[in-house]
């Protein structure tokens, strides 16, 4: 009777095996869609239809991109959130994954319990450029300069709450400069009023401020990855000024609703892998500012605990507040 228990219990097992075997290489059996939480057009857009168009290529199956922009990228999180968690809807995930819940707004999802990270795919680091009227040619010289000024000297950014606003006022506090943020609706006018002097400095991510750095109609100070940018390779990096713990970077993923079989997860993240190591990728990416990251997807989810918490810290410290 044990024997024949034992038996039956192997065969269970097999059965199991089996099933999550036929389930991964049954996977994708439709067209698979990646939901942008941004409208068409933009670079984050761009991004999704790069990793769409390769993942196409790859799997022999369409893959589209949906756009669903809105509510701070809330409209298009709960889409994936509330989607049936089998792999053939997915987010690009970005930086307010983190940013949302550290400036407390309303969601009707937990991004940490609700989601399941599959693989990070790039990031696009952020950088301090200035005006060419300012007088200083590198950080040290600006860091001076603000610090005699008898009032707080202003910096432009393309939002208030959005990933360059926060890790600017991380990167004020941490070096005790005497600034202040003016939030525009776009990097467009944040940058266009720096380069016209209404406003000393910006910051933005590498790109497109990195370009007017690299025909120098600004004066890049610092770059916030642990390598210099393509876009403006004259510019230090944090590293190179001391600051290291001050990377900071919007940064782009592939995520899944949560519950997602973990094979079908497996082979998503080893696609996701094969997608960011193509060169043909990297160059696209890289002409939009981003280093191609991937990785697994616990370091991914890593990330995105460590993200909020840093950003929760420097929204309590600051007090910053935005509508929902």
């Amino acid at each position: 009777m044990l024997k024949r228990r034992a038996v039956l219990a192997g065969a269970s097992g097999w059965t199991i095996v089996a099933a999550s075997a036929v389930r991964a290489q049954s996977w994708p059996s439709q067209q698979v869609k990646i939901v942008v939480p941004y409208p068409a057009g933009g670079a984050t857009d761009t991004a999704g239809r790069v990793v769409a168009e390769k993942m196409s290529q790859q799997l022999g199956q369409q893959v589209i991109v949906e756009n669903r922009g809105g509510g701070n990228t809330i409209i298009g999180m709960e889409v994936v959130a509330k989607a049936k968690p089998d792999g053939h809807t997915l987010l690009l995930g970005t930086t307010t994954l983190a940013t949302n819940a550290a400036l407390g707004l309303k969601q009707p999802f937990e991004p940490l319990k609700d989601f399941q990270p599959v693989s990070m795919i790039a990031d696009i680091p952020d950088l301090i450029a200035i005006n060419k009227d300012v007088p200083a040619r590198n950080y040290a010289e600006f860091a001076e300069w603000v610090n005699k000024q008898p009032q707080r000297v202003r910096y432009s950014c393309s939002g208030v709450g959005n990933q360059p606003h926060l890790w600017a006022e991380l990167f004020r506090t941490r070096n005790k400069l005497n600034l202040e943020v003016v939030g525009y609706k776009g990097a467009a006018d944040a940058i266009r009023d720096a380069m016209a002097g209404h406003v000393p400095a910006v910051v933005d991510v590498v790109l497109p401020s990195g370009n007017h750095v690299k025909a120098g109609r600004l004066t890049g100070l610092v770059v916030a990855s642990a390598q210099r940018s393509p876009v403006c390779p004259d510019v230090p990096t944090v590293g190179e000024l001391g600051m290291k713990d001050m990377e900071g970077a919007v940064y782009y993923g592939i995520v899944a609703p949560a519950g997602i079989p973990q094979p079908v997860l497996e082979r998503l993240n080893a696609l996701c892998l094969d997608v960011v190591r193509d060169a043909e990728v990297k160059k696209k990416f890289a002409e939009l500012g981003f280093f191609t990251t991937g990785s697994s997807p616990q370091a991914y989810l890593d990330k995105l605990k460590a993200e909020t918490a840093r950003w929760t810290q420097v929204v309590k410290d600051n007090n910053i507040k935005i509508e929902s």
